[in-house]
């Protein structure tokens, strides 16, 4: 509260403002500081899974790091968040199955140390905030982020869910990383299983199966973040909507951190559902229904936003409660005593550490699902070779889903290629 009443209007939307490196370069230090002269609440690392040594990476989030807490009057260090539904998207990290898989293997204590090993890694390279896990419900195969779902039982998804925003929020000293679930609500259950599209969910099913394990991960988990999906539920953007966002998450669910808008998510609300006329509106509309961040640069929540909030247009304890939330994160996360990661040779060190490879390992045998039995296993006679036939049999690639890092790498790849 103290810090709060400190900050100058300018330096309280910062903290909401996010920047997004899209090469980690020289010039987007200079970018940076011409956009958000007053600091920034958010840097996206995302793009740090394209360098391939741990110097650069060390070196790089320091440098992004340092200049936010220059910028900032008040030298408040900004959140480094990054995936890590399948582990951080970063050089040498430890990748883990998809969810659909690991939800086969019905293990939470195993799901556990999955989130303690994304946690650890983390906050060895400095980054306090994990768009994980993923607790959306999926029941429609024609949806093509399944991937992403432990599955269609809400009770599976509630106890894994909860067990891994525990593990990666155990780390006790240091940095302290904190989880994100998403994609609250009902992001699974579209019209026809097109990605974003609007959702028809009765009130009970809503709150009896896709709420269920957000609660969970909020009363078990101590859940810190929220990101808020991109459908419509119901008629409603779930971007803009109060019922949503404060009277269910915060009211109903009993929620108190932050939530995070889906990238562009907010700016959709002008360019894809054409809610509002201007990106302007789009923000203020946000801001009030109860979204405390726009990710992934500043575009809604702008200064034109800003001076709504100077000349009295829109309640400035708006704006105060979403700034304090935003702190209160970075406190719980031991932001402003540890802004850093660790040297090159501390994290390859983290890095390399074999208990994190053996978690992986288990995980990924744990994950196995036999589909049908002919009646070869078990196999009675020891062979002398098994030859295993299929693209997958010989394609590496075909090991690893869409949120590891090699998954992402190769969808950059892929997307520089063609555009």
């Amino acid at each position: 509260k103290r810090l709060l009443n400190e900050l100058s209007i300018e330096e309280k939307l910062a903290q909401l403002n996010c920047y997004f490196p899209r090469t980690f370069n020289e010039t987007e230090l200079t970018d940076m500081e011409r956009i958000h002269p007053y600091g920034v609440g958010h840097i996206t690392s995302l793009e740090l899974r394209s360098k391939r040594s741990y110097k650069e990476i060390v070196t790089l989030l320091h440098d992004f790091q340092q200049k936010a807490i220059n910028l900032s009057p008040h030298s408040i260090p900004a959140i480094i968040h990054m995936e890590g539904v399948c582990g951080l998207l970063l050089k040498g990290s430890t990748s883990f199955p998809s969810l659909i898989a690991r939800g086969s293997s019905w293990d939470s204590d195993l799901e556990y140390e999955i989130g303690k090993t994304v946690g650890e890694q983390a906050a060895a390279a400095g980054i306090s905030q994990i768009f994980a896990p993923v607790l959306d419900v999926t029941r429609d195969s024609r949806f093509g982020r399944q991937c992403e779902s432990y599955g269609e039982e809400p009770t599976l998804v509630a106890q894994m869910g909860t067990a891994y925003a525990n593990g990666l929020q155990s780390v006790k000293s240091g940095l302290k990383p904190q989880a994100t679930a998403k994609h609250f609500l009902g992001f699974h259950k579209s019209e026809g299983g097109v990605h974003a599209a609007h959702c028809n969910i009765s009130e009970r099913e809503l709150r009896e199966v896709y709420a269920k394990p957000f609660h969970s991960a909020i009363r078990d988990g101590n859940l810190t973040g929220i990101m808020p999906c991109y459908n419509s539920i119901n008629g409603e953007p779930v971007s803009c909507s109060k019922e949503i966002m404060t009277d269910l998450l915060r009211g109903e669910l009993g929620f108190n951190g932050i939530t995070v808008s889906d990238y562009c998510a907010i700016s959709n609300l002008k360019d894809t559902q054409k809610v509002c006329q201007s990106y302007t509106e789009a923000g203020a509309r946000a801001i009030e229904a109860g979204m405390d961040v726009e990710l992934q640069f500043k575009q809604c929540y702008n200064d034109e936003l800003l001076e709504l909030f100077k000349e009295g247009k829109i309640d400035m304890q708006v704006l105060d409660c979403a700034v304090e939330r935003v702190l209160e994160f970075k406190f719980r996360a031991g932001l402003f005593e540890n802004p850093y990661g660790l040297n090159e040779q501390e994290l390859e060190r983290v890095f390399s550490d074999k208990k994190y490879a053996e978690v992986s390992k288990k995980s990924a045998r744990e994950s196995i699902v036999l589909l049908k039995n002919d009646g070869v296993l078990p196999i009675k006679n020891k062979p002398k070779k098994i030859a295993v036939i299929g693209w997958h049999a010989g394609m590496v690639r075909s090991q690893f889903g869409g949120y590891s890092h090699f998954g992402m790498t190769e969808a950059l790849i892929g997307a520089m290629s063609i555009m």
